[in-house]
This record gives structure tokens, C-alpha cells and sequence, in this order.
């Protein structure tokens, strides 16, 4: 298997070797942060002599729940907030404190849904998180799950679907007491109606929210009575959050406004317009939010195959094969995050070319 990893790796020694590179491949944002980063650096004085409370600082927390007040329309106590090293550690941390339960998975979905389930030994089945009647399709796949995960915006594919879609499958997992689990890491990027957030857990980044993903930080939301075990998770894991990532945070959730957000739904909305444009005869669920598209080709066969080729052109370009994601092998995702029109027009010209060549 070719994963998101390799893919990124090739791409840096093709950089280092002095080669263009079209980075289409990582989930990588790139939109600015409301206020400087460095600036609020610059303000911080001494800090790091002392362990952080391992859930995350008050303040933060009580931020984070305001957050999700204004932003998720959800009502959040501050105590069921959990800082998290990025949103990797947040669903690392839940799968642990979950992994007695089998648990239905997107497919096509978030890689580490999978390596997860692999390193923990989960037991995961999978529904199609693109289907029609999505409803029908997760409660047909159901089995003896005693946990759904959801991801919508959806990466890889930008689909989203309806609010009361949302709503009602949650409504039917809580009468059979299976638990919903919410992975919002692009809960901000969407195009068009803004979409809930249900869930008894929520997983979650400011990675995608602010642009800021190698600062680290995440949360989970824990709507559960017993928190104890997830306390557990997020210390063993980590042992808690930096201080001066959460001072940068509190910052920058102090800064947050609408017009900020509408700002960054603005420059990917452009972006995914352009895509789409330009992949004319590809296949594909019609990206509604973030910034994937996770396309297919009548002629393609072997996506594994187009990314090897494609990295080995000049400019190198890096996308991910569908098996990735457990999705059709005939299936690659473009990240189109940090490409300007004419990296994407080039890029799609050379993705057909290798596709009639193979």
C-alpha cells in the first residue's frame, strides 16, 4: 500500500533533490490564523517550568466551550472538555477508552480510523458515508456496533450530507443506545448550509479552524457520565497539552469571529469551484466542505499505480491512492488546499495523461 505518509515522504526528497513539487497529496491548510501567531508569541513570557492540569487549563477549556456555543451550536461544560495533542491524539484517546465496543467506520474515511483499528486489534465494520439514504445505509450496517463514527465534512471526499439527515440518525442510534461519535475537524469549512453537530463525543482539531496544524491541538468532548477513563487516555497519551499552546490558543479563540470563518469557507469555496471546473469527466461525490476531492476515472484501474507514475514527473505530484482511505482502488484523493489555478491545471492535465498512457 502507498499511504498519505509515503506519498509525503517522496515528495520531500523530490524537494530536496531540487525538483517542483505539487503537493495535492496532505491534508495541509492554507489559510492564515485570525492574528499572528508569532505575535502572540512574542507576548508570552516565561512558561514551561510547570506540568499543566492534564485535562487542559481552565480557561482554555472554558473557551473551548464557548467555541462550541457560537460555533457548533452545542452546549458544552467546560469539565466534559479534554485538551488533546491535535485531533490525532483525540481519536487515538477515544478509540482506547471505546475499544471493548465494535465500532462502524466511514469507508471511504480518515486513514487513522483504520491504523487505529489495526494497532488496537479493534473489531470495526464499515457503511458508505456518501450513500443516498444515509440513514438506512448505517443502520443496515449496524450489526452488534455498539459505536458510530461520523466525519462530515467528510475527508476524503468533501461530502456532507443534509442537517435533518444528521439529526435523525443520531435520534435512531440513541434509541438503540449505540453512542455517536463526531469527528468535526472540518466542522467549519462547508459551502453551503452550515451543518450540525451531533454527538455523544466529539473529536476534534484547530488545526483546519485556524490554519495552525503544527501547533498541535484538539479536544474531546465526552458527553458521557464517567469520564474518568478518557482522563486516563488523554494522560497516558500525552500527559497533557503545552502551555504555550494553549496560551496561543486562548488567543486565538478570543480573536474568532464569523467574519473570519466566512473568510476561509470563501478562499476553499474558490478553490473547490476551480477543481471541479477543471475535472470534468472524473467521478466523484460533489465536495461540499473542507478540501479533498476523491475522484474516479472510466479508464483508470489502478490508483496506486497513477501516483507512482505521478510522482516520478516533473513537477512531482503527490495524491493518495483510494485504497487508503478503504475506498475503490480506482478512486485517488486530490488535497486542493495549497494548490494556485495553475498548479491545479497542470496538475489535472498530467493526471490525464498518465491515465491514457496506462
Amino acid at each position: 500500500m502507498l499511504d498519505v505518509t509515503d506519498v509525503f515522504r517522496i515528495c520531500s526528497e523530490r524537494r530536496r533533490e531540487g525538483r517542483r513539487v505539487i503537493d495535492a497529496h496532505i491534508g495541509e491548510p492554507s489559510h492564515p490564523p485570525p492574528v499572528s501567531v508569532s505575535g502572540i508569541l512574542r507576548r508570552i513570557g516565561d512558561v514551561g517550568s510547570r506540568y499543566m492540569p492534564f485535562e487542559g487549563l481552565r480557561e482554555t477549556r472554558e473557551r473551548i466551550s464557548k467555541f462550541a456555543r457560537d460555533f457548533l451550536r452545542r452546549d458544552i461544560d467546560p469539565d466534559e472538555i479534554f485538551l488533546t495533542n491535535g485531533g490525532a491524539q483525540a481519536l487515538t484517546s477515544t478509540l482506547m477508552v471505546l475499544r471493548k465496543r465494535k465500532i462502524l467506520l466511514p469507508a471511504p474515511g480518515f486513514t487513522q480510523y483504520f491504523d487505529n483499528a489495526r494497532i488496537m486489534g479493534l473489531s470495526f465494520s464499515t457503511y458508505n458515508p456518501t450513500a443516498e439514504e444515509l440513514v438506512d445505509e448505517v443502520l443496515g450496517k449496524l450489526g452488534d456496533a455498539g459505536a458510530v463514527l461520523i466525519n462530515y465534512p467528510n475527508n476524503p471526499t468533501g461530502f456532507v450530507p443534509d442537517n435533518d439527515v444528521l439529526m435523525e440518525l443520531w435520534d435512531e442510534l440513541r434509541r438503540r443506545n449505540v453512542l455517536l461519535i463526531n469527528d468535526a475537524a472540518y466542522s467549519q469549512i462547508y459551502f453551503d448550509s452550515k451543518p450540525e453537530v451531533p454527538g455523544d463525543i466529539i473529536i476534534d482539531t484547530f488545526s483546519k479552524t485556524f490554519g495552525i496544524p503544527g501547533l498541535r491541538l484538539g479536544y474531546v468532548y465526552w458527553g458521557l457520565e464517567d469520564r474518568k477513563e478518557i482522563f486516563d487516555a488523554v494522560y497516558i497519551t500525552s500527559a497533557g497539552v503545552s502551555e504555550i499552546s494553549q496560551i496561543v490558543l486562548n488567543a486565538l479563540l478570543d480573536s474568532l469571529t464569523e467574519d473570519y470563518l466566512e473568510s476561509v469557507r470563501s478562499h476553499y469555496k474558490r478553490k473547490r469551484d476551480k477543481i471541479v471546473e477543471l475535472m470534468e469527466g472524473f467521478s466523484f461525490p460533489y465536495p461540499r466542505g473542507a478540501f479533498y476531492i476523491f475522484a474516479s476515472h472510466e479508464k483508470l484501474k489502478d490508483s496506486k499505480e497513477l501516483a507512482l507514475r505521478l510522482l516520478q514527473r516533473d513537477p512531482a505530484i503527490g495524491i493518495v491512492p483510494g485504497d487508503v482511505f478503504m475506498g475503490d482502488e480506482r478512486s485517488f484523493r486530490i488535497c486542493y488546499s495549497l494548490l494556485n489555478d495553475d498548479e491545479a491545471e497542470e496538475m489535472v492535465k498530467m493526471i490525464l495523461e498518465e491515465i491514457h498512457r496506462m
